[in-house]
């Protein structure tokens, strides 16, 4: 080099390493995600331990009786008719059955939503949430100033409501609260995902890794989609937004009346969603390759896919091959857990 001359940078590394190598590592050492400006940024995580797991076993018991009884409305539903424990805590029908506009949404880790519950966020607490499911007309058809005394004419009930409270009196308080021990109580289970993350590097394959890889990365999917739930709680417009009938659906507009909010829809959580078909909160995307596919082409808008309000700036063209968008899929399969058992109770008489 003579005087003067200014030195060259050196070259950047070239990180060599397979993306299975890449991601044999602390969740902290994986490869940077990219993200949209302005995302609050949360990383993706093994399911937490759910700190309602172990509630008072005899509010718990009363709690699974309740969501198992049918004779609390007049429809001869109970919550368990939309929330099977076998189907993954939904009732795999487009609509809810009974009725409705939207999808059922599974309440499989509900107890992390605080705040957050139904698709549009309308109810602010789990009374409110169960209150309406109860009431609905359409759901259970319920009232819950007289169901303590339907509860009360079965002899069965009134030494449930002693164990659990210490008394036999039946109230509208008590029904709540023994309902929502026993909703919170529900969690998902251990994933191949939730193996991966804690160490066992065998847990996920080289295609199901590339998924991750692509989940993070050039499938944007983690701005929306992250953190141990794989939701950020938000509420986006995906533009997809009539109902059953193919009249426009509001979303979040209805709870806040904020013109912004119009066609805006809670982010569902990931964890089993390759068993919980069919998709979107009108139910009219029978599988996930639907969803994926039309997430990568931006949400094109035609026939029935109306947008209602302002489409959310994320949705936008990815341009993923069909191979990338397999391995996705392969990917999200891998958050899927065993379906839990659950006995149906005897129910008082």
């Amino acid at each position: 080099m003579t005087d003067g001359e200014v030195p060259l940078p050196e070259p950047e590394p070239v990180d060599t390493r397979s993306t299975r190598e890449k991601y044999s590592a602390a969740i902290t050492a994986w490869p940077e995600a990219e993200w949209y400006s302005g995302i609050i940024k949360k990383e993706l995580a093994e399911l937490p331990a759910n700190p309602n797991a172990k509630p008072n076993t005899e509010v718990l018991r009363l709690g699974k009786v309740l969501f198992f009884e049918k004779r609390m409305g007049s429809i001869q539903n109970s919550c368990s008719s939309c929330h099977n424990p076998a189907k993954f805590w939904t009732d795999g029908s487009r609509m809810a059955i009974g009725g409705g506009v939207r999808n059922t949404p599974t309440i499989e880790n509900a107890w992390h939503l605080k705040g957050h519950l139904f698709h549009d966020g309308r109810a602010a607490t789990y009374a409110e949430q169960i209150t309406e499911a109860i009431e609905s007309p359409i759901e259970m058809d319920g009232d819950l100033n007289i169901i303590p005394w339907i509860l009360s004419q079965i002899p069965g009930y009134p030494p449930l409501f002693e164990a659990a409270y210490g008394s036999n009196s039946i109230t509208r308080e008590r029904i709540l609260d023994a309902l929502e021990v026993y909703t919170l109580s529900i969690s998902s289970g251990e994933t191949a995902f939730d193996r991966f993350v804690r160490g066992d590097y065998a847990a996920l394959t080289d295609k199901e890794i590339e998924g991750l890889h692509l989940f993070r990365t050039k499938g944007k999917c983690i701005n929306c989609h992250n953190g141990p739930f794989f939701t950020d709680l938000q509420y986006h417009n995906l533009g997809y937004a009539v109902d059953f009938r193919g009249d426009l659906d509001n979303g979040r507009y209805e709870v806040t009346g904020f013109e912004a909010d119009k066609g805006k829809l809670r982010t569902p959580g990931l964890r089993n969603v390759s068993n919980t078909a069919p998709y979107w909160h009108n139910g009219e995307i029978a599988t996930l390759e639907e969803v994926i596919d039309l997430l990568n082409r931006g949400m094109p808008h035609t026939g029935r896919q109306k947008i209602n309000g302002t489409l959310s700036p994320h949705i936008r063209p990815l341009q993923l091959t069909s191979n990338e968008q397999r391995a996705i899929l392969a990917f999200l399969n891998t958050l899927s857990s065993e379906v839990l058992k659950v006995e149906s109770p005897t129910l008082p008489q």
